[in-house]
């Protein structure tokens, strides 16, 4: 698959265990758009530097605003674009087979390491 390939390029913005879960609370927070302190106060375990990696990659890529307000102490807001907003279906529907499917994926792991331990 090409680097310049659509899927690859949207898989390795997204494609990473922090992703969707920033996404998915600007898609759900009032106005899409929250301060940098709500985002790391939703997202349990998350550290400030990977929350600000991230939040630069999807303002690179278009999927996210950041606005810095002139006030004292300093205020930024991160709100999703157009093209970030309409990543809401399709993250609701992984979200939706996550929910579904991850007893079933995390038994069959376990069945899988089990009988290469036994094979072993």
């Amino acid at each position: 698959m090409s680097k310049n390939c659509p899927i690859f390029l949207t898989l390795q913005l997204i494609a990473h265990k922090w992703s969707v879960r920033i996404l998915r609370n600007l898609l759900h927070a009032e106005g899409n758009t929250l301060r940098f302190g709500q985002l790391m106060r939703g997202l349990e375990g998350i550290t400030q530097r990977e929350l600000t990696k991230h939040l630069r990659e999807f303002e690179k890529a278009g999927i996210v605003e950041r606005t810095v307000y002139a006030e004292v102490p300093p205020r930024v807001e991160y709100r999703l674009t157009d093209t970030g907003h309409s990543l809401l279906k399709p993250i609701e529907e992984i979200s939706q087979w996550a929910e579904n499917n991850a007893a079933f994926v995390q038994k069959k792991r376990q069945e899988f390491e089990a009988r290469r331990q036994a094979a072993g």
